[in-house]
C-alpha cells in the first residue's frame, strides 16, 4: 500500500538520448537517499534514429522503480503527461524534465514540503538573486508578461505558474479535464486546479539551467501564442 508520501515522476521523453540517462540516474539516487516511494514513470515519443527508448529499456531491466510507456512518432508533450497522470500509481505526482534542467535535490525538497499538508508545491525559476544559465532576455520578459497576466486574471499568487516542475496531490489532477496538446499544459495544470479550489499550495526556490538552442524543443513563436491562447481559454471557461 502506498504511504501519503508516495510519488510518481512524470517524465516525458522526445530525442532525449543524450540526456535520459544521466538524468534518470540522478533521480533514482537522491529519491532513494530521502527513502521516498516512488516511481519514474517515462512517457517516450519514439522516432527513427533516436534510442532514447533502447536506453530507458535497458535501465528499467535493473530498477524496478523505473516504468515506460513507448509510443510511435512524436505526440507531443502534452499528452505525454496525460498519459503519465493515467498510469501514475502513487499519492503525488512530481512532473519533471529528461535533461538536466534542475538540481534534482531540489526536486526532493519539493515533495518533501508536500508532508508539511500542501495540495500543491511549485518550483519557482524566479526567486530573488537567482541564476537562469542560458535563459535569454527575450524569454525572460515574455515569461514575466505571461506570469503576470496569469496573476491578475486568476489571482494565482505564484511568480512561476509556467513552470512544468511542480508537485501535486494525484487526487487534484485525475479530476481535471485538460487540453493542452504542447507546453501550453504548463500554465493549464496549475491554473485548473486553481479554478477547482485548490488554494493551498507554496512556493520555493528551483535551480534551472536553461538547455542549449540546439537541444531545446521549446519553439518560443509557436508555444508564446499556444499560451496565450491556453490563458484565454481558460480565463473565459471559469
Amino acid at each position: 500500500m502506498n504511504n501519503k508520501n508516495s510519488v510518481s515522476i512524470i517524465v516525458p521523453a522526445f530525442k532525449e538520448e543524450e540526456f535520459i540517462e544521466e538524468t534518470l540516474k540522478n533521480y533514482l539516487e537522491v529519491f532513494s537517499a530521502a527513502k521516498i516511494e516512488f516511481e519514474i514513470i517515462v512517457i517516450i515519443d519514439k522516432v527513427n534514429g533516436d534510442k532514447t527508448d533502447q536506453i530507458v529499456k535497458k535501465m528499467a531491466i535493473d530498477k524496478k522503480e523505473i516504468l515506460f510507456v513507448i509510443r510511435e512518432g512524436k505526440k507531443g508533450i502534452g499528452s505525454a503527461i496525460k498519459e503519465g497522470i493515467k498510469k501514475s500509481q502513487n499519492n503525488n505526482i512530481l512532473i519533471a524534465t529528461a535533461e538536466i534542467s534542475e538540481d534534482p535535490n531540489d526536486l526532493v525538497k519539493m515533495v518533501k514540503k508536500m508532508n508539511d499538508g500542501f495540495d500543491m508545491v511549485f518550483g519557482n525559476r524566479f526567486y530573488s538573486n537567482a541564476k537562469r544559465e542560458g535563459y535569454s532576455k527575450k524569454q525572460y520578459y515574455a515569461n514575466r508578461l505571461c506570469n503576470y497576466t496569469i496573476k491578475i486574471l486568476f489571482g494565482i499568487k505564484s511568480n512561476d505558474v509556467t513552470n512544468g516542475v511542480k508537485v501535486y496531490k494525484k487526487s487534484i489532477l485525475k479530476n481535471l479535464k485538460l487540453t493542452g496538446t504542447s507546453f501550453d499544459i504548463f500554465a493549464e495544470i496549475p491554473i485548473k486546479a486553481y479554478q477547482n479550489g485548490n488554494h493551498n499550495f507554496i512556493e520555493i526556490p528551483l535551480k534551472h539551467y536553461a538547455r542549449e538552442k540546439i537541444y531545446s524543443k521549446f519553439n518560443f513563436k509557436r508555444e508564446s501564442k499556444l499560451f496565450f491562447l491556453m490563458v484565454v481559454k481558460c480565463f473565459f471557461n471559469k
